[in-house]
């Protein structure tokens, strides 16, 4: 009974690697750096002059599990920016940043920051 359940968990482990090697994507020939992407107002662009690309952080399936938080925003919105330059990205658009408190579910007495937004691309391929 022993081998069998270590059998199943060491089947269920590897897919798990296998899942997650598979869910990286490549990175794209974008905004090369974070330093390059702009956070931007939301009333600062109209709808036609932006391509939205990817809501961050909500778009992965990691999400349905757990909501990244940070200990500054400012930890939060570079996160943020440096996943939209990996996606192509050189903008973020309807960015926010929520105190969760000091308290997450499992953590307590940090401070902790969920920060979300839309990366786009600005001007061209724009529809």
């Amino acid at each position: 009974m022993k081998r069998r359940s270590l059998r199943i968990t060491t089947l269920v482990a590897l897919a798990v690697c296998v899942l997650c090697a598979c869910a990286s994507s490549p990175p794209s020939d974008g905004a090369s750096s974070a330093a390059e992407v702009k956070i931007y107002e939301s009333a600062q662009l109209a709808q036609n002059q932006y391509q939205l690309l990817r809501y961050l952080p909500v778009d992965s399936w990691r999400t349905a599990f757990w909501l990244p938080t940070y200990a500054s925003q400012a930890e939060g919105l570079a996160s943020l920016q440096a996943e939209a330059a990996r996606l192509g990205a050189d903008g973020l658009i309807d960015v926010s940043c929520r105190d969760q408190g000091s308290f997450t579910g499992f953590t307590s007495g940090k401070p902790a920051f969920l920060c979300y937004g839309n990366a786009i691309r600005v001007g061209r391929n724009a529809q």
